[in-house]
């Protein structure tokens, strides 16, 4: 189930058609296709199509109704896997807890904090995943170690997640730093680095993961990690085989 706060449903299938079909987004929405892209595309669409695969649009929401929501979807469509577009303060979440609470005037920071505290709290009673995003504030440029304390409005969302990376583009610095790494392993010019800062019960944190993007079809392509000081870390590759039970679709 994809939950999107701020986008209307037909903004998420076109990006959706374009990830699957590897079709750029802008072709689809001009309808101007190169060779076989269009065949392609409705291949997507057909795929798409018979996906267990939901969206909800929620643009003034409260806990209850982020509750709701996944209760529901777990019910009908048996859902295990949730995105929230992104981590946010709306008018119905604000009257909510300010009537629970019987506080007026909560800062953003509390705010924000409440949110992920529930979400969390729903992951471990209905054992789903579920992934949010947040914004950053205006020390990322100047970072040295990007972490949670460049998120925007509460840091403290940083201490109930169990997995937490600022995504960044990269700077000439970084490439000039990777230059000996990249003329080694052959790898293309990263555009992308995700700082990994919290990994509960994995090793890997601590780290960059160095990646390529097709921004046009939604894609990152991770090449490879280092330390933050730009030493390479050694990561085996990881399969994982799904065999997922294909249900009947909402898209």
């Amino acid at each position: 189930m994809f939950i999107t706060t701020e986008q209307e449903v037909n903004e998420i299938q076109t990006m959706m058609l374009a990830f699957v079909s590897d079709v750029d987004e802008e072709h689809i929405l001009t309808g101007r296709y190169e060779e076989e892209e269009l065949e392609r595309v409705n291949k997507a669409a057909e795929i798409l199509g018979k996906s267990p695969l939901y969206i909800k649009e929620l643009h003034d929401f409260s806990l209850k109704d982020i509750e709701d929501t996944l209760k529901r979807s777990i019910n009908e469509y048996g859902v295990k896997y949730l995105f929230m577009d992104y981590i946010h303060t709306s008018m119905k979440i604000l009257s909510e807890i300010s009537s629970k609470s019987k506080i007026s005037g909560l800062r953003e920071d509390n705010i924000l904090f409440l949110i992920g505290v529930k979400l969390k709290d729903l992951a471990n009673e209905y054992g789903v995943f579920i992934m949010s995003a947040t914004q950053l504030n205006g020390d990322w440029k100047d970072a040295k170690i990007p972490d949670q304390n460049l998120l925007r409005g509460a840091k403290s969302l940083g201490d109930k997640i169990d997995y937490g990376c600022i995504m960044l583009n990269t700077t000439a610095e970084d490439n000039e730093a990777l230059r000996p790494i990249l003329a080694r392993g052959g790898f293309e010019v990263p555009d992308l680095k995700i700082s990994v800062y919290k990994n509960r019960r994995g090793k890997y944190r601590g780290l960059y993961l160095w990646c390529k993007t097709k921004k046009g079809t939604c894609k990152i392509i991770p090449m490879f990690a280092t330390t933050y000081n730009y030493e390479l870390i050694p990561i085996e590759d990881t399969k994982i085989n799904i065999s997922p039970k294909i249900q009947s679709s909402a898209f």
